[in-house]
């Protein structure tokens, strides 16, 4: 079982994301009965449709699609959303050092490409979370997501009180986090729901709009 990054040069046109949903209806039956039962650990699931893909996109998409190899393997796929363009200039314009707090040699520094120094604490099943934004202002909002480590949320309420976010979220939290840095480009492990999915048919065997679907895997180091 391996893990892929999803190549950044293969940005989706259109992006469904579904958030965990903690129900599963299950088919009617025959004599229209439906039921709903609680979901146990309820996942994300991401569908991305593209434009037509040429050249070296096509290998690029065929290649992460065949490191896949069906369900065997896993994508880390960024959650594409209005927000993941918007924050580029606030979130990406600033310097870190190394893990250590020290520069290279000749004093340089790291460019950061999402927020510096926002950490994050809390335990496993909690709904809510606080997050001390600082300089960066109030930048998250309900309705967007976010990332802590390897997994995604999405914020169903902020209140501010100053730089300080007190910050609803869904689903509940995966895991402990201790002063876990909050990512506004979170991404997501993922896997494909069967072993077929996202195929690329080539038309004039020379371009393709693939649609590919992922679900959330917990099934990880990371879960």
């Amino acid at each position: 079982m391996a893990v892929f990054d999803w190549p950044a040069s293969l940005v989706p046109k259109t992006v469904t994301i579904r958030p965990p949903r903690r129900t599963l209806g299950l088919s009617t039956s025959l004599t229209d009965f439906t039921q709903v039962v609680p979901s146990i650990r309820p996942p994300f699931t991401l569908t991305m449709q593209f434009d037509a893909l040429e050249g070296l996109d096509v290998l690029a998409y065929r290649a992460v699609h065949a490191s896949l190899e069906g369900r065997a393997n896993m994508v880390r796929v960024p959650l594409f959303d209005v927000w993941y363009a918007a924050t580029q200039a606030q979130i990406m314009g600033g310097t870190v050092t190394h893990s250590d707090g020290t520069a290279f040699s000749d004093g340089a520094l790291y460019l950061t490409r999402d927020l510096s120094g926002v950490l994050v604490s809390g335990v496993q099943g909690a709904r809510t979370i606080t997050a001390d934004f600082g300089s960066y202002g109030q930048l998250l909002q309900a309705g967007l997501y976010f990332g802590l480590g390897e997994h995604p949320y999405i914020a169903t309420g902020v209140s501010w009180s100053g730089s300080v976010a007190t910050i609803r979220c869904s689903p509940s939290l995966r895991r402990d986090y201790d002063t876990e840095p909050l990512r506004l480009r979170p991404t997501m492990i993922g896997r494909l729901p069967d072993d077929d999915n996202g195929a690329l048919t080539l038309e004039s065997l020379r371009y393709g709009t693939p649609s590919i679907e992922f679900t959330e895997a917990f099934d990880g180091p990371f879960s």
